[in-house]
């Protein structure tokens, strides 16, 4: 049974998608065998992925597409694969309360900004609420997409922890080359730009550790 990690928040436009290719790039490149399930029903990742693994110099990268499975369930019966990593649809649905019953690990990506942590709140909500039932459930908050200069990023991890909820020690900044390397198709660790690397590499690992419960 693989490890299902949905990556999750109910606003778009805060990396969810872009998140889930470059911890794929980077578990593949590792050998960890990973695939990405797309429950999103506009299918970005799907449209992104299916190029994006053909040219990826680390190997391909496998999507499982919304419409190659019937019910959520039926990803738990999927043993090829050691980790799913799940890019869901930005906004609530009762599809995420049936994805998080199932779940090993809720990756809640935000960027620093007061309206994105307004709309983080109906998103832990939900994921509480799952944890009624399946009290095992362990879920973080990354913040994604800041700007590397800022100091702002503290006082939203200070919010985020003040909330009993554990935020990663890794941040992903905003770089250029995040979006310019999905615009062509490619991994971030096949361009230049060590930081970005490091960032995801760092974020995939810290990852790993709390689904270990380290």
């Amino acid at each position: 049974m693989p490890i299902l990690v949905p990556i999750t928040h109910q606003k778009g436009g805060v990396g969810k998608s872009s998140l889930a290719a470059h911890l794929a790039a980077y578990y593949t490149m590792e050998g960890v065998s990973c695939a990405i399930v797309d429950a999103d029903a506009q299918g970005s990742i799907t449209t992104l992925v299916n190029t994006f693994g053909e040219n990826n110099q680390y190997g391909n990268l496998h999507l499982i597409p919304r419409s190659s499975f019937e019910s959520f369930s039926d990803l738990q019966k999927i043993d090829q694969y050691q980790i799913l990593l799940i890019d869901t649809p930005p906004y609530l649905s009762t599809n995420l309360s049936e994805i998080f019953q199932m779940s090993d690990y809720v990756l809640v990506p935000t960027k620093p900004a007061v309206f994105d942590m307004f709309a983080i709140e109906g998103t832990l909500q939900m994921i509480e609420e799952a944890k009624v039932s399946k009290p095992m459930l362990r879920s973080g908050v990354v913040i994604n997409m800041g700007n590397p200069n800022s100091t702002h990023t503290a006082d939203i991890r200070k919010h985020i922890e003040d909330k009993g909820i554990y935020c990663f020690k890794t941040e992903v900044k905003k770089r250029v080359e995040f979006e310019r390397c999905l615009g062509f198709h490619d991994s971030i660790f096949s361009t230049n730009d060590e930081k970005a690397k490091a960032e995801i590499a760092a974020l995939a690992n810290e990852l790993l550790d709390q689904i270990e419960g380290k």
